[in-house]
């Protein structure tokens, strides 16, 4: 063979690796993006059925909310959330295609159904006056049998779904991984090996160029690229042009490992945020663990000790240790609410709400809690104040958690004071003021991390929730303090006319 076939020959081989390479690049790249999209939509029915698991639960909380008079706009609430559950069922309903999610689906949806059906009669039985039928009804059917069976039910969805998705995309993502990798080295091995061997059987006719070519190619082998774009063998000829192919055939390879390595990068966010969910998702079912063992329990003392505090003569001296015993339980109450709220994935439904009555509904809460501790209570909500984009029920959760951290900090009265403002004709600033305790200076950073009290009895997530709320708004949460004079917290939303564009442009 001549020796220009011998370089046609050899320029063709060792064009075949690169062929292969990109084949197997764009194979690998679309079996991890199929993997990828899989697991998306796998994640997004997760988050649909983590809104209507939300919806559900605090459903079943405004039951026992109106039961036990703490909420009276509490049946409102739950037509509301009930709304919004089944709007959202629908969404995880429609999406589900997997055959093995159908059984959970009507499983969920008989549960529904029957929380629906006896929210109906309890509803009904404490608006004709036969408040303790309700809550004996609800103490039975809701704790004895159907919240068992949606935590069960919860928890199995979890476990099928989010886990075995995720595990299974990570697996798929690792194995083609090292079946690339395996077949890239193979590849590059028996290109090194081909090169060698051509570069001996023409040793003696191109000595010189053949050994700054075949150092080129050793560096390319070695990741050098620099070295190969530097080549000059001289010349128009045969080895020339094989020369000028192979920088050319390098520079491609070197674009194709550099796109593989981003890829690869991707992969590793994707994999880290993966494990990142896997985490959170653990935590929402200890905290649902952790309130399914605790709630029934405490649920049965409450009631048990209501029934005596009813039966007991008012003049009786056990009824102080009773209802101490009932305020007690509350306030455990309370906690697994905040670790609830905090841990779970909340539905997300913003429309045009107006901030004075999320204020005054807020505040509503707190009546008898700001007249019992002598707190003077100002308002200058204002008339003109538009409407915020906002989802009205976090937002007014945050509202409550600002204003019971403020009422904490002066139990022995005080000031309290919500002002709302328009600020540059696209945003409301609401400010809610006390004259409490203050915070400390040194705590002042942290009193929004999650976890993180300066009261011996505080759960540490009051602040955290309302903060993790306002930002999911689109809003910004601010605080400051000067210690024994005050403290200040700012809200700033969105209005909903300055939202509009955004909202129609999505």
């Amino acid at each position: 063979m001549s020796f220009k076939g011998k370089l046609l020959a050899a320029f063709f081989i060792m064009a075949v690796p690169l062929a292969v390479i990109a084949a197997l690049a764009l194979l690998s790249v679309r079996k991890q993006t199929a993997a990828v999209q899989r697991l998306q939509a796998s994640l997004a029915r997760a988050r649909t059925f983590s809104e209507v698991e939300s919806a559900t639960y605090r459903k079943i909380r405004k039951i026992r909310e109106h039961l036990s008079g703490q909420d009276p706009m509490a049946r409102r609430d739950f037509q509301g959330l009930d709304q919004l559950s089944s709007a959202k069922f629908s969404e995880w309903k429609a999406t589900a295609i997997d055959a093995d999610e159908q059984p959970f689906i009507r499983s969920f949806e008989e549960l529904d159904a029957e929380l629906d059906a006896l929210a109906e009669k309890a509803f009904s039985l404490s608006a004709e006056g036969h408040r303790e039928e309700a809550a004996k009804l609800v103490q039975e059917e809701l704790n004895g049998r159907i919240l068992p069976s949606l935590d069960g039910l919860n928890t199995t969805i979890y476990i099928n779904s989010r886990t075995r998705n995720i595990h299974r995309a990570v697996a798929e993502v690792e194995s083609t991984a090292r079946s690339t990798s395996l077949e890239l080295v193979g590849i590059a091995i028996a290109s090194m090996i081909f090169s060698g061997l051509f570069s001996i059987s023409i040793a003696r006719n191109l000595a010189r160029p053949i050994e700054r070519l075949k150092a080129a190619m050793d560096g390319v082998g070695e990741g050098e690229f620099d070295r190969a774009r530097s080549l000059n063998v001289g010349g128009r000829d045969e080895v020339g042009d094989l020369a000028r192919a192979f920088v050319r055939m390098a520079e491609r390879l070197h674009g194709t490992q550099e796109d593989l390595r981003h890829k690869i990068e991707t992969l590793r966010e994707t994999q880290s945020q993966l494990i990142q969910s896997e985490k959170l998702a653990s935590l929402g079912q200890m905290a649902a663990a952790v309130a399914h063992g605790l709630r029934n329990p405490l649920a049965s003392i409450r009631a048990a000790t209501q029934l005596s505090l009813f039966r007991l003569p008012s003049d009786s001296s056990l009824r102080e240790h009773l209802t101490a015993v009932i305020d007690e339980v509350d306030r455990l109450e309370r906690r697994i609410v905040h670790l609830l709220d905090f841990a779970r994935p909340t539905a997300f439904a913003p429309a045009p709400t107006s901030l004075r009555r999320l204020v005054e509904d807020s505040l509503g809460v707190f009546e008898e809690k700001i007249a019992k501790q002598g707190v003077t209570l100002k308002l200058d909500l204002g008339e003109s104040i538009p409407e915020t984009w906002v989802d009205a029920s976090q937002v007014e959760q945050a509202i409550i958690e600002v204003v019971a951290n403020a009422l904490e900090s002066m139990p022995s009265g005080g000031s309290l004071t919500l002002a709302a403002e328009l600020v540059e004709d696209s945003g409301v600033r609401l400010t809610i003021e006390d004259t409490g305790a203050g915070i400390p200076k040194d705590a002042l950073s942290r009193v929004a991390e999650p976890f993180f009290t300066t009261r011996a009895d505080g759960t540490g997530l009051g602040l955290a929730i309302a903060k993790r709320f306002v930002e999911q708004n689109k809003g910004t949460f601010e605080i400051s303090s000067v210690e024994r004079k005050g403290t200040v917290v700012t809200i700033r939303l969105t209005t909903a006319h300055a939202a509009a564009p955004a909202t129609a442009a999505r």
